[in-house]
């Protein structure tokens, strides 16, 4: 199996044409005609990871974050870029493209919803129908809950009731007008700025920050899953690093 095969792959299930233009996604590092001796699935590249693929003597590593998300001037030594090089370790990264196709669904089936047919930015925003409504607290709870986040930080609507929700995973500012645009009670999403809040209070919205990593994590799952199904003979692992590295104070 080549690094292209599994390229071919990813392509088929979330486009890479579909990624946003600053966006860097696809085959970042390697040679496309590489074998595959075995895969690692992450969010983020970290030298931790990069460390553990090596001593598990996986040669690809498919991430949700580019490790290289900017243009490079140098490469310096002990850094991700130069360690994968250094080792010989593929990269692959399906970032923006998953977003707009698989992520807001996976976030919905965690909260137990499934999307109605209204297309929002590209994809990336997912719409959904409570059964009944329910309160902004309620809703925060769910999400601490479905996400396994640590800390979720929400301000309430106006009428503090929601019935029509969105969601976009990891940081979802961009794209609050459009939420607010579509008559949405409640956005969730991983990270907002301080300013993207006071913009929801007036405007009547519940904004939810649920963690930029908790809510992109299943990103990990979904990949290896897939993988499994069609390449049986591949063996494929999420890394015990691809984790909340943070640390929070209660």
């Amino acid at each position: 199996m080549k690094v292209s095969e599994i390229y071919t792959f990813l392509d088929t299930i979330a486009p890479f044409n579909l990624q946003k233009s600053y966006d860097n996604s696809g085959v970042l590092i390697g040679e496309k005609n590489a074998e595959i001796r075995r895969i690692c699935v992450c969010l983020d590249i970290t030298l931790d990871v990069i460390d553990e693929a090596k001593k598990q003597g996986a040669n690809l590593i498919i991430s949700h974050h580019p490790v290289i998300f900017n243009p490079l001037k140098g490469i310096l030594g002990h850094s991700p870029v130069s360690e994968l090089i250094r080792n010989e370790i593929n990269a692959i990264s399906a970032h923006t493209n998953f977003d707009a196709v698989i992520m807001g669904d996976l976030m919905l089936g965690l909260l137990g919803l499934k999307s109605t047919d209204e297309i929002l930015d590209d994809g990336s925003l997912k719409t959904a129908e409570l059964p009944s409504e329910i309160t902004a607290e309620e809703l925060a709870k769910k999400c601490k809950v479905a996400f396994d986040s640590p800390v979720v930080k929400y301000v309430a609507g106006s009428d503090n009731l929601i019935g029509k929700l969105a969601v976009c995973a990891g940081s979802g500012g961009s794209v609050l007008d459009t939420v607010i645009e579509n008559n949405c009670d409640a956005f969730i999403t991983g990270e907002v700025k301080h300013s993207d809040f006071v913009k929801a209070k007036n405007s009547g919205l519940t904004l939810i920050e649920a963690g930029h990593f908790h809510t992109e994590k299943i990103f990990c799952d979904f990949i290896k899953s897939k993988l499994a199904q069609n390449f049986a003979d591949l063996p494929v692992f999420i890394s015990e690093f691809s984790a909340d590295f943070c640390e929070y104070v209660k």
